[in-house]
């Protein structure tokens, strides 16, 4: 794999897209950082920043279907580069607007904060979609890996470089980062070549038609969508998890953004571990036990903040959260691409993406409104929960069918695969 990651560098277009992609992560990882920060310690922070949360997942759940058709009605480099030209303008902007005012608002943390947020739900897809159409399907394998490995490595430069910059940097000096992060990516993307695929040039079909095709080819494989529902709760609650983190850090630990960077450190070296290790772990132990593990593990390394709130055992936490949510999404992948037909397979992630967004925002609507009597630490549990109720519907379901189901005809009715 190692040899692959490192041919796949002699590609060009690849090189472009990772080295893009690496910049990216940096800057928006640093920003993703400072916004939390910076929020919580503001009168009403916490509330403010867990129902900014909640309310910015709850429209990008109604926006999800839209923003697939825009990906694959438009061209994929230019909503690529729409996206990043655009956070280059709103940094520019809102710098501006900081250094006349000679202060940083909450309104405008939350501006950068609901953009990103929204921005990446498009940005993702499409530059997926691009990867795909422009790199030969002979590479599709090191192309991912390659990713992954530039993705943990780009949030592990973020985490200790937001430690740092977050404690002696104004955060208009943290846009200016992420601004020349954000240019440096489009100017790459910009020199990529590309031509649009034209077999997409069809039809257009409802986007809710589509969420609904996905979630009525699931509903005859009841097994399947329990598996896979169970398998994006680690996510739900790691997302929720990235809402306490840095309260806890705070509040509990007491402790500066120093702590808080090396926690994020910490999780991408573990999510890094889990790339490399669970592929072998499933193929030994099979799909349905590397999800219990996975699942298991992080459940685990949640309940070890309230258990024992310490800044080394935050540190350990985090490490075991990656590993754990990493890992359920490498099993997911490896379970999806065993399992869905490719005809379906897209309709099938967009129907559990926004269903993953309603958890999402439900759980930290919870979580936020428990923070003033439960505090951060307590809150840990209602992730251990999460985890929990994970594993025992992984184990329920645990005699899915891991092999390649009958294709069917999107609109016909959709018999069950004998899961039953």
């Amino acid at each position: 794999m190692l040899l692959k990651i490192v041919t796949i560098w002699s590609d060009q277009k690849a090189r472009l897209i990772l080295i893009a992609n690496f910049l990216l992560v940096v800057g928006a990882g640093i920003t993703f950082m400072a916004v939390p920060w910076l929020l919580i310690q503001r009168p009403n922070g916490n509330a403010i920043l867990g129902y900014c949360n909640a309310g910015v997942t709850l429209v990008i759940l109604f926006l999800l279907p839209y923003f697939g058709k825009i990906v694959d009605r438009y061209s994929r480099k230019r909503v690529v580069l729409a996206y990043l030209g655009s956070a280059v303008v709103l940094d520019v902007l809102i710098v501006a607007v900081m250094l006349v005012e000679g202060s940083t608002e909450t309104w405008e943390l939350l501006t950068v904060f609901c953009f990103g947020s929204l921005g990446a739900s498009v940005y993702y897809p499409a530059q997926f979609a691009l990867s795909q159409e422009v790199i030969s399907p002979e590479r599709y394998e090191s192309l991912s890996g390659a990713i992954e490995i530039q993705w943990q490595a780009g949030s592990m430069l973020a985490g200790a470089l937001g430690a740092w910059l977050i404690a002696v940097c104004p955060f208009w000096g943290v846009l200016c980062i992420d601004a020349a992060a954000y240019l440096s990516a489009f100017l790459m993307m910009s020199g990529l070549g590309y031509q649009r695929a034209q077999e997409r040039s069809m039809a257009p079909v409802s986007a809710w038609a589509m969420l609904m095709e996905g979630l009525q080819y699931l509903r005859g494989r009841p097994r399947l969508s329990v598996v896979m529902l169970a398998s994006f709760f680690p996510f739900v609650a790691i997302m929720v998890g990235n809402f306490l983190a840095p309260i806890f850090v705070r509040e509990t630990l007491q402790q500066g953004p120093q702590i808080y960077g090396i926690g994020e450190v910490s999780y991408a070296v573990g999510a890094t571990l889990a790339g490399l290790s669970v592929p072998a772990i499933n193929a030994r132990i099979g799909l349905v036990p590397t999800l219990l593990c996975t699942i298991a593990v992080y459940g685990f390394a949640a309940s070890l903040n309230p258990i024992a709130p310490m800044a080394l055992v935050f540190f350990i936490s985090y490490a075991l959260q990656g590993w754990g949510n990493a890992g359920s999404r490498v099993a997911r992948t490896i379970l999806v691409l065993k399992t869905v037909p490719n005809r379906v397979v897209g309709r099938v992630n967009l129907f559990y993406s926004a269903f993953e967004r309603l958890l999402r925002s439900v759980a930290l609507v919870l979580v936020t409104a428990m923070l003033p009597a439960w505090g951060a630490a307590n809150s840990y549990w209602v992730l251990v929960l999460i985890a929990l109720a994970a594993w025992l519907m992984v184990w329920s379901g645990r005699r899915v069918r891991a092999y390649p189901v009958e294709p069917v005809t999107v609109g016909e009715p959709l018999m069950s695969d004998g899961e039953h």
